[in-house]
């Protein structure tokens, strides 16, 4: 039944997993300095709209091996607020629809006619921590921080390195060599910028739960930028996570991109369907 959940929302679990309450390692005043200027910059640029939807189609060995046809879906967004996904293989047939809020989340799977409606937390275990924020801001091309409790941005910033190298910046809590010489480091995080349009070309989160010696590793990549309605957002997003021996790669394709409409969020259960319990 879990591989619903990955339907719905690729990887979101090996997403929201990098999740670590350690310290970061600090940098100095002038390293701070411009990870904050770096910070405004890119999110002057996300663009001034209240709701997103497109269309978007999914190719993943990983994912997809069991189906023999292409998964597409549609996704709309009203920011801060809800995030809805509706899955349909092909011929409009929907399989799979899911809502998620700031603290709920439910979805249905009309082929093996099943439900979910619940907290957002009662599905957080194992290590797991699916965030509204974090899957909103992947989906959106946003900076996000994996603690999206964390109320002082600019002191987070200051855990922030920015390397400048011709039109691309990369922000990054520490090194590679820190975070394998020193074991109280268990999160790195790397944003790579694209400064001729400050919107992300990729992000890295690679962590190492030191008491269980489980590592994860996700990468993202935006590509194909296109300018719609003056906003400059991405048309291709490339993820590879991995969680050990587990991988999963995805490449998902955005069309019809529309921003500031009118959006409806329909989300109507079949009173047969099965309710799962992840409790179990």
């Amino acid at each position: 039944m879990r591989k619903v959940v990955l339907y719905i929302v690729l990887s979101i679990v090996l997403f929201s997993s990098c999740h670590s309450s350690k310290k970061i390692v600090s940098s100095n005043d002038y390293k701070q300095y411009e990870a904050i200027s770096l910070y405004d910059s890119i999110t002057k640029h996300y663009g001034d709209f209240s709701s997103v939807s497109f269309k978007f189609s999914i190719d993943s060995k990983e994912l997809l091996k069991s189906l023999p046809i292409q998964v597409k879906g549609t996704v709309r967004i009203k920011k801060d607020s809800i995030i809805w996904i509706s899955i349909a293989p092909t011929m409009n047939i929907e399989m799979v629809r899911c809502v998620l809020t700031q603290d709920s989340v439910k979805f249905y799977s009309k082929i093996q006619k099943v439900y979910y409606d619940g907290s957002i937390d009662s599905l957080n275990r194992n290590g797991n921590s699916i965030d509204f924020k974090t899957i909103q801001s992947i989906f959106l091309n946003e900076l996000f921080f994996v603690d999206q409790h964390i109320t002082d941005t600019i002191g987070m910033l200051k855990n922030f390195e920015v390397n400048i190298k011709n039109n691309i910046s990369v922000m990054k809590t520490y090194s590679k060599k820190e975070f394998k010489k020193n074991d109280t480091l268990s999160l790195q995080q790397v944003w790579t910028i694209n400064n001729d349009v400050f919107r992300i070309s990729d992000v890295e989160l690679t962590n190492i739960n030191v008491e269980e010696k489980d590592e994860l590793n996700l990468k993202v990549h935006y590509g194909n930028f296109e300018t719609i309605d003056n906003i400059n957002f991405p048309t291709q997003v490339s993820v590879k996570a991995k969680k050990n021996s587990t991988k999963i790669t995805a490449d998902m394709s955005y069309s019809k991109v529309n921003f500031n409409d009118e959006l409806s969020f329909p989300f109507n259960l079949n009173d047969k369907y099965q309710k799962l319990d992840f409790k179990k």
